[in-house]
């Protein structure tokens, strides 16, 4: 079994540190207000620790190593990083970062979840260090669970058997448009949603809520559409509604952005079909504060369907 890294003494660091600016040991020891052989011993085990030698002598002075140099460009980072640790826990100064990691379930449009966390990258472009990672809801519930995520933005509520351990707060329920490039669009927009009967359609997979959903919406209407893919991503889907391989459904709330990136036209509305997006939030440890930020999203009103 491989032995574990030593870890850095900080101690010995600061030791290096001023030895690396007075170029001699004495000076550093009576700026330290300790005797030579003290730093000199936690100088040799620091280079120990490092496998590296940090100083070589030229004459009566210590010059750094490459390998040096590069040990005091870390030590300085670290020490200043320690000030500003100080400054900021006593309300002086703000911190550098403002680390966020989001999950974000496969079945979430990525446009739904950008317009989800558009007040935090809007209000903290200039200091957030957003980390989003994808993948089904199990995976990302779990990584949550662990304390590796902050918060997973999910189209399903939190299932019953982690209840105790995370909360899902509804964000919004939106209803589904069914979109297609104007060359499909003119020609079934009349009849909707009975003009979908034999039509191209481009779904979601089968066994995803809004999927399913939807499949159950057209049975009971009795309505037939010719599936001609179905996705996971809802990127893939709006390209190949854009290449006109069939008509899309999309979440209405943000039915205005896909239009416009992919230039499709709205064939038909089914607010009854709800899509709802959840923040789930973990229950026994303190929140990420910026997701206090995120709210509950404005539904986009139902207008009639247009010709753009």
């Amino acid at each position: 079994m491989k032995k574990p890294p030593a870890r850095i003494n900080y101690k010995h660091l600061q030791y290096f540190q001023q030895v690396a600016r007075d170029g001699s040991v004495t000076a550093a020891a009576r700026r330290l207000h300790v005797a030579p052989q003290t730093v000199s011993a936690q100088l040799k085990t620091l280079e120990r620790t490092l496998g590296r030698a940090l100083f070589d002598r030229v004459g009566r002075r210590l010059v750094l190593t490459p390998d040096g140099r590069v040990a005091l460009d870390y030590a300085d980072s670290i020490f200043d990083l320690g000030l500003e640790l100080r400054s900021v826990l006593a309300g002086q100064a703000q911190p550098r970062s403002l680390p966020l990691r989001v999950g974000i379930t496969d079945g979430v449009p990525k446009l739904l979840a950008v317009r989800a966390l558009a007040p935090v990258l809007d209000r903290h472009r200039d200091r957030l260090e957003l980390v989003c990672e994808e993948g089904g809801a199990d995976e990302l519930f779990g990584r949550l669970a662990a304390h590796r995520l902050d918060a997973v933005l999910a189209e399903q509520p939190v299932p019953p058997h982690l209840a105790r351990a995370m909360r899902g707060r509804p964000l919004v329920e939106s209803g589904v448009s069914f979109v297609a490039v104007r060359s499909l669009a003119g020609g079934l927009r009349a009849g909707f949603p009975a003009s979908l009967s034999g039509a191209r359609l481009i779904n979601w997979s089968a066994d995803s809520p809004l999927g399913s959903g939807i499949d159950a919406w057209l049975a009971e209407r009795g309505l037939t559409p010719r599936v001609v893919a179905r996705c996971d991503d809802s990127a893939l889907m709006k390209v190949l509604a854009q290449r006109g391989l069939g008509v899309a459904c999309v979440p209405t709330a943000i039915e205005d952005e896909v239009l416009r990136q992919y230039g499709l036209e709205v064939v038909g509305r089914a607010p009854e079909l709800a899509e709802p997006l959840y923040l789930v939030e973990p229950l026994r440890r303190q929140a990420n504060p910026v997701l206090a930020e995120v709210r509950p999203l404005a539904p986009t009103p139902r207008r009639a369907a247009r010709r753009r």
